[in-house]
């Protein structure tokens, strides 16, 4: 991946050569004398040459467009929703119904952790007939296949920018393709496909900046590249890490001075700040509620650790990862050093891809297999997904290309559960199979397939709907009783009390109000101390006498039974959401959004994110409404 000897990088290849060369990009172009202010870097006609199209000879089309076809054959036969998709559609569909960008109108909560995707589904939704779920799914698979295209055609223009005339072979795509996790979350409905199609522009611009030689950059150009970086962070918070990484590296390849770096700073900072000005004032809270309710800002290394190893044990992905290091260790051998910004290109993703790494292991993983190492496996391969024909290189990529079409045929994982210290375990789950079988369906697309698992709420609802009653059901898997009546002074004409949120969101009309147990879209649930640790995110499983101070009519406490909510407990709630910090906190998302109001968003929204609730009733009372 380096320079042969007596050249500098893409310039001091064309320079070394002579004249009649093809340029980093393909193009023909004849060797002129060097940049005074940079004589380590290409010619202005080189420049120019650079601003033409450059057309990508037959064979690299075939290196770039087989694992391109690959993956997309597998993605649209992987294709499904799943539940935290649905929580994506139900926000839409309230953005698109005028309630705004939350879960349940008259609760202002933000249950979508990916910004971007969200507004990009609402836009989607707004222009075009489809249903909200088949598009979140179509979306995500074009999304996910242009990243894989533009990742692959970033890394060839790395190669041919060095200098390497070789044959380009599929390499390091062979293993992000072979790995049936990275089908099933092309889709999925969630922001996956987003996120590798930010990673991959991000790296086809990153390295088009390279290409160019210093000094050549425009001050729009720098500007727009920085504004699109920024995006990072709200295509989901943690790729902040990244957007940090890559605005550094641009920093360092343009050799900005200290007022463009500031301009870069600002134009990749705006967007983010402007929307989390808007989420402290709108929402009361620093971060998304998932997030919180996550404890995202926790360490769970040992927990991180199950995750990666569950990740790597079901495919042995140290073969192939160690075949492909020490194939590029040896060719490195053999080869000078490349030039300093090269180094700078090359290190930028797996700088990045560590960021990441450190960040999942902190926080625990996730309970979705695979889910959180997609972005994470294709950082690591960027430099080298494709690789030149060489006697040192070839027969790593032929042993990879073995384990690629073992892998991708017979090796799958299950539900894993390792033990916890605390004695409740920790479940890694494979939620594509999980799914389809719960939907009995090989591909469920649609809010239908999912709504199908709960005949008899959906019957409740047609009935409700009949007689005309204002009642709260309760998911019968998560607790059979029956159903309660609403309190009066609330607005909704029907509830739903359920644990899978995002097929309660489908079943709930637009009307109702969505109440969920764990916390993502419940205030309250959000803010209790953990209750439990099964799986990562399912920490805080609220109790039910929260939910009957919260929504149910008190005429209708004798329905509820004492052993799933005893009387003590549904009084304490109700005279703890009448108190202090906790009232504040129930005002902050139920109150009519006004400007005083958001003012008092804003200005508290760092307490309220640091707000606990105990989970037992009883002890909040005491903590809320203890005389000071």
């Amino acid at each position: 991946m380096t320079p042969p000897p007596g050249t500098s990088g893409p310039a001091g290849a064309s320079r070394a050569a002579g004249t009649d060369l093809q340029s980093p990009t393909g193009e023909p172009r004849s060797a002129a004398a060097s940049d005074p202010a940079e004589p380590d870097d290409a010619s202005n006609d080189a420049s120019s040459a650079r601003r033409r199209r450059p057309r990508v000879p037959l064979p690299d089309l075939v290196a770039l467009g087989l694992p391109t076809l690959v993956f997309a054959i597998m993605g649209w036969h992987q294709r499904w929703i799943t539940d935290d998709g649905l929580i994506f559609t139900r926000a839409v569909r309230e953005i698109l119904a005028g309630n705004g960008p939350v879960y349940s109108s008259g609760e202002r909560v933000e249950t979508s952790t990916s910004t971007l995707w969200q507004w990009l589904l609402a836009l989607l939704g707004g222009i075009t007939p489809f249903d909200y779920a088949p598009t979140a799914v179509y979306t995500g698979l074009i999304l996910a296949v242009a990243g894989l295209w533009l990742s692959l055609d970033g890394t060839r223009r790395l190669f041919r920018g060095m200098a390497v005339t070789r044959l380009l072979l599929p390499a390091g795509v062979l293993v992000f393709i072979a790995i049936p996790s990275v089908w099933d979350f092309a889709t999925a409905g969630m922001e996956t496909g987003l996120i590798l199609f930010w990673i991959g522009l991000s790296w086809w611009l990153l390295i088009g900046t390279w290409l160019r030689p210093v000094g050549t950059h425009t001050t729009r150009r720098t500007l727009a590249l920085s504004l699109w970086f920024g995006l990072g962070p709200l295509v989901r918070p943690d790729l902040g890490l990244t957007m940090v990484v890559l605005l550094v590296a641009q920093f360092l390849l343009i050799r900005a001075r200290w007022p463009k770096a500031l301009a870069m700073l600002a134009c990749a900072g705006f967007l983010p700040a402007a929307y989390e000005i808007f989420r402290m004032g709108y929402y009361g809270l620093i971060f998304p509620m998932p997030a919180l309710t996550k404890e995202a800002s926790g360490s769970l290394w040992g927990r991180g650790w199950d995750y990666l190893t569950d990740y790597m044990r079901p495919y042995h992905l140290w073969i192939p990862m160690i075949l492909i290091l020490v194939a590029v260790a040896v060719a490195l051998t053999r080869r000078r050093p490349a030039d300093r910004r090269t180094w700078i290109v090359i290190a930028t993703p797996l700088v990045a891809a560590l960021g990441q790494t450190v960040y999942v292991l902190k926080v625990g993983g996730d309970f979705m297999h695979g889910r959180m190492w997609l972005p994470v496996l294709l950082l690591v391969l960027l430099p080298l997904l494709l690789a030149p024909l060489d006697r040192l290189l070839t027969p790593a990529i032929v042993l990879v290309a073995v384990w690629a079409v073992v892998c991708g045929t017979t090796l799958r994982s299950g539900v894993i559960t390792t033990p916890a210290p605390d004695g409740h375990g920790n479940q890694v789950w494979n939620e594509r199979d999980t799914y389809a079988a719960w939907t009995r369906t090989d591909n469920p697309t649609t809010e239908k397939a999912h709504i199908r698992t709960l005949p008899t709420i959906e019957e409740a609802f047609r009935n409700e709907k009949a007689t005309g009653e204002r009642l709260l059901f309760v998911d019968p898997n998560y607790m059979k009783i029956p159903p309660l009546p609403l309190r009066r002074d609330l607005p909704y004409d029907k509830g739903l009390v359920i644990g899978r949120l995002g097929v309660g969101g489908s079943i709930t009309p637009l009307g109702g109000i969505v109440v969920d147990v764990w916390g993502l879209s419940n205030t309250v649930g959000a803010h209790i101390t953990e209750t439990q640790h099964t799986a990562a995110g399912h920490k805080k499983l609220l109790p039910f006498a929260w939910n009957v101070a919260l929504y149910v009519d008190p005429a209708g406490d004798a329905l509820v039974p004492e052993d799933a909510a005893p009387a003590a407990e549904i009084r304490a709630a109700r005279a703890a959401l009448g108190c202090g910090d906790l009232k504040e906190l129930v005002d902050s998302v139920t109150e009519p959004m006004s400007a005083s109001r958001f003012w008092k968003n804003l200005t508290g929204a760092a307490g309220r994110t640091d707000l606990r609730i105990p989970a037992n009733p009883i002890e909040a009372e005491k903590k809320f409404c203890a005389p000071s």
